[in-house]
């Protein structure tokens, strides 16, 4: 236990960590196929926290059919992340006991992914029109399930990441790759639904007498996307053989009680699950931002978030070489500052007098943007090393409980998004003649967002 090492002892080994830098565990093709596996992980995610809230309770000046209240809808959602905040340390301690001649991540990939895709497409299909009982049971139903479903797959994953490679560049890089399968899968998420959302209001379709959208087209293909990418993952990358790190003693509550012993989670837990809530909140509001305030179409609420995640990933190679000057810690407090100080600026399209709110819009979707990617590119390498930590004091290998540990909290806080900007927009407007709901998400969510960062400058150890 951490208790029980000399804290000189400790320093010293966090030191030499810090220096492991230069190395390379990885073929170019393994990297490609491990960071795929992010493809399916942020695009089955993304389709739900983008566009569920709003297929499920659109605006009712846009005509569509409604099926569920939007605070309903919210609270909903919040389950979802409630059941996948209690799964993900349940999944974590599971899979770091597991020992199978796969390993202790691929069997709950492989056997996982199918119900994962299946509950993917369900969930776009309510059994009644308007809004019912059966509506929202149903769709309680299948949330709590995808909230289970997605930590059995995807914890596991991101647990490999920091067994297969110990280098601490190729991290930064391997994350990259990953960043890059993100935002193609918010590419596919958001533009693609917004358009294929419009295309299908446009030109109503029916199979089998059940009436065709974008949501449940898009919805389909991500499940055959997410089923074909994780076989070949489970196929072609192989974990560590197993030894005596990998024999995790610990039972579930002690295993988690030991992560959050460790001096170096709580700093980035904190900064993570506040970026999490913010840029949620934000991501939420954009199909109403984008309609009621802007006062355009679903497709272009679509190019919006298409801006958001272009420009983040422009600013990949930035990223990296900053991190690689001044290190992680600095680089990721400074794109914190950035988005905080941002997020705000939506009001500003009411409170300027003869401001036009479609370029405005815009503009803001382009400011937003680079802070984006030192999360994409970083969060991972800075986990990583916040579980190399964690074998010096335990003395094992415990990536996926740290993946557990991470999603309770983090899931919280999607949560807690999902009741915060339904409730503002309930209290005071999501539509054109009352939108401060919609404009209030932006200060709620930076002042939570640098009092977080101001903790993880003061507190976080590493500072590569």
């Amino acid at each position: 236990m951490g208790e029980g090492k000399d804290q000189g002892k400790l320093a010293q080994e966090l030191k030499e960590q810090e220096q492991r830098l230069e190395g390379k565990a990885l073929s170019v093709g393994q990297k490609i196929i491990y960071a795929a596996g992010n493809l399916p992980a942020a695009l089955t995610i993304a389709l739900l926290d983008g566009w569920i809230l709003y297929f499920y309770a659109p605006p009712e000046s846009k005509h569509l059919p409604i099926y569920l209240g939007v605070f309903t809808a919210g609270v909903l959602n919040a389950l979802r992340y409630v059941v996948n905040a209690i799964g993900d340390p349940v999944v974590g301690w599971w899979s770091d006991r597991t020992k199978s001649k796969m390993g202790r991540r691929r069997p709950f990939i492989l056997y996982g992914t199918i119900f994962l895709a299946l509950i993917l497409v369900l969930v776009w299909f309510p059994p009644t029109s308007g809004i019912t009982l059966t509506n929202a049971v149903v769709l309680g139903f299948y949330l709590v399930a995808f909230g289970f479903l997605y930590p059995l797959v995807v914890n596991p994953y991101l647990g490999l990441m920091p067994e297969i490679t110990p280098y601490l560049k190729e991290r930064i890089n391997l994350s990259a790759l990953m960043g890059y399968a993100e935002i193609l899968a918010r590419v596919l998420a958001a533009g693609l639904t917004g358009f294929a959302a419009s295309y299908f209001i446009a030109h109503e379709m029916k199979v089998h007498g059940i009436r065709l959208d974008g949501y449940k087209v898009m919805a389909v293909g991500a499940a055959l996307i997410t089923v074909a990418v994780y076989m070949v993952m489970v196929w072609r990358i192989k974990e560590t053989p197993h030894d005596s790190k990998k024999e995790v003693p610990f039972g579930m509550f002690q295993s988690v009680a030991e992560v959050f012993k460790n001096p170096s989670f709580i700093p980035y837990i904190v900064i993570i699950a506040a970026f999490i809530l913010a840029s949620n909140m934000l991501i939420m509001i954009t199909p109403y931002f984008g309609t009621q305030v802007m006062g355009v179409s679903e497709d272009i609420v679509g190019l919006l978030l298409l801006i958001l995640l272009g420009v983040a990933g422009l600013f990949f190679p930035l990223t990296i070489w900053v991190a690689d000057k001044i290190g992680k810690k600095k680089t990721f407090t400074i794109a914190m500052i950035w988005f905080a100080v941002t997020t705000p600026l939506f009001i500003l399209v009411k409170l300027i007098p003869g401001i036009d709110p479609k370029i405005f819009g815009f503009v803001l979707y382009f400011i937003v943007a680079p802070p984006v990617s030192a999360v994409l590119v970083l969060q991972r390498p800075l986990i990583s090393d916040v579980i190399d930590y964690d074998e010096k004091l335990t003395g094992f290998r415990r990536e996926s409980m740290y993946m557990g540990a991470e999603g309770l909290v983090t899931k919280l806080a999607w949560a807690a998004s999902f009741l915060i900007a339904p409730l503002l927009m309930k209290f005071f407007g999501n539509t054109t003649e009352q939108p401060w709901g919609i404009l209030l998400n932006g200060p709620v969510a930076a002042v939570l967002l640098f009092i977080a960062t101001w903790y993880f400058a003061q507190k976080y150890p590493f500072k590569r």
